[in-house]
């Protein structure tokens, strides 16, 4: 396959993208908004991995 390859970034840059992301303010609701993001994200992912995981404890002992 033929991957483009991922651009590379002089330390200059990378130190400068560092900097700008240190100093942005963020807004009142930012916080609780990437909370909730992360939420959506992560618990479906954590249900199934422990719906799995009573399924075979229900297979193994309660059958």
């Amino acid at each position: 396959m033929n991957r483009p390859k991922a651009p590379k970034y002089t330390k200059e840059e990378i130190r400068d993208y560092e900097e700008k992301l240190k100093n942005t303010d963020f807004e009142k609701g930012d916080m609780m908004a990437m909370i909730i993001a992360a939420m959506i994200t992560i618990m479906p992912a954590m249900l199934a991995v422990i719906a799995f995981m009573i399924g075979i404890v229900w297979l193994i002992f309660l059958r």
